[in-house]
């Protein structure tokens, strides 16, 4: 479980810095950076606990992540296949299809990780 530990942190705070670097000193930086600041905490804190509490919170947080991006990515394809033309949709779309990918590939490793049974305490 350290290798997708040391994954989801750097993931996390790819998403996290992404997001204070896009809006940073703009008035809608709290409406517009929000969730990903808060998928991204949410990243960190579960790999913190994944030790101690398993890997079903690590889950949980990747699959935020994943339904996060999957609801950018959404959006993006919509400008670029029929909305209104957006002269970024192409490579927003090829990065964002890129963290989907590894999105779900950290959250069905977090799932296989997940024991039959939850440890005692």
């Amino acid at each position: 479980m350290g290798p997708l530990r040391l994954v989801t942190c750097a993931v996390a705070l790819l998403l996290g810095g992404g997001e204070i670097a896009r809006w940073w000193g703009q008035p809608r930086f709290v409406p517009m950076a929000m969730d990903e600041l808060l998928v991204a905490g949410a990243m960190v804190w579960t790999a913190a606990i994944a030790g101690r509490a398993g890997s079903g919170p690590l889950a949980a947080a990747w699959g935020a992540y994943c339904g996060l991006v999957l609801g950018l990515l959404v959006t993006t394809l919509d400008h670029l296949l029929g909305g209104p033309a957006k002269t970024s949709a192409s490579l927003y779309a090829t990065i964002l299809t890129a963290m989907l990918a590894i999105g779900l590939w950290a959250l069905v490793r977090a799932t296989t990780l997940i024991p039959e049974r939850p440890p005692r305490r």
